[in-house]
């Protein structure tokens, strides 16, 4: 329902783009939403369910029900990208349509030309032999959905604090963590929903989500606006090793920022150094002040 939402409202942008003549904006759009969510956040979510099996037992029919699923839409988005690209990259678009012409010919063709009715999109049709005669998608505007898009959108933020809090602690992407999330009960609602996606994107488990959850101590943290994050780091790290090592790298960049901030208290150096290279230790030292605010606020969630 996501990325089928997601699609619909791309498909509508890129209708409205070209329809002022506004290729560069077009392009980026379908470009971003190729690459960025159908790439990057919809193979991944799906992965699990294109690994099932098929089976005899009733829990093994049901996943290999969801794989069909899955591989209905995936296809079914694929094609109308590959028919909206078309225009603007033709001979790859062109290569891929014989590709997925030799693997699939008939697969789900999400166009309100074929079929008003929402549930028949899984249905298979046969594709057009060539991606150049292919009809341009009509994707439903029904299928779009802002409050959806809004909850994968916090997923996505959610899931990026994560890792990020992954890389500033060293914790190994297969070390399974704890999250806690702090946030109003439909937003704590919103996070429930999604939460097999925390463990299959960052082998996190949403221990707990509401607006009643405390910051455990020794946790990291982080801010998503309307929502509070918190990881429990005992037993992850050396608590007592990683202040150590964090105290000493706040006080290398205290002195770095010491002396930037002495050549520009210097008038004699601001008088008579070129410009760019006032600007470039300028620039330097607000780079070492936003790197002491992220370690001190590291410390701060070791204390």
């Amino acid at each position: 329902r996501w990325i089928l939402s997601r699609l619909s409202t791309v498909a509508a942008q890129v209708d409205e783009y070209l329809g002022r003549y506004q290729f560069d904006s077009a392009t980026r759009s379908i470009r971003d939403f190729t690459w960025n969510e159908f790439c990057d956040w919809y193979l991944e979510m799906v992965k699990p369910r294109l690994r099932a099996k098929a089976g005899e037992s009733e829990e093994a029919d049901g996943n290999s029900n969801e794989r069909i699923i899955a591989q209905r839409v995936l296809l079914s988005v694929l094609d109308s990208l590959v028919r909206l690209l078309q225009p603007f990259t033709p001979y790859l678009c062109e290569e891929l349509w014989q590709r997925l012409g030799e693997l699939v010919p008939e697969r789900a063709l999400p166009t309100k030309a074929n079929s008003d009715d929402d549930a028949s999109i899984l249905s298979t049709r046969t594709a057009e032999e060539a991606a150049i005669i292919a009809k341009w998608p009509e994707i439903p505007k029904e299928w779009q959905d802002a409050s959806l898009e809004k909850r994968f959108e916090r997923l996505q933020e959610t899931i990026v604090a994560v890792r990020n809090v992954r890389a500033i602690y060293n914790l190994p992407p297969g070390t399974p963590i704890k999250l806690l999330m702090r946030a109003k009960p439909e937003v704590a609602g919103d996070m429930q929903a999604v939460s097999d996606q925390f463990e299959n994107l960052a082998k996190a488990v949403l221990e707990a989500a509401g607006a009643d959850v405390e910051r455990p101590s020794g946790s990291a943290s982080f801010s998503l606006g309307d929502a509070d994050g918190f990881i429990p780091l005992a037993g992850l790290i050396d608590t007592h090793a990683e202040l150590e090592r964090q105290h000493k790298e706040a006080d290398k960049i205290r002195k770095h920022i010491a002396g930037h901030e002495g050549k520009l208290n210097n008038e004699s150096f601001v008088s008579k150094a070129p410009d760019h290279v006032v600007a470039q230790v300028r620039e330097t030292l607000d780079g070492l002040k936003k790197q002491l605010q992220s370690i001190e606020a590291i410390i701060e969630d070791l204390s």
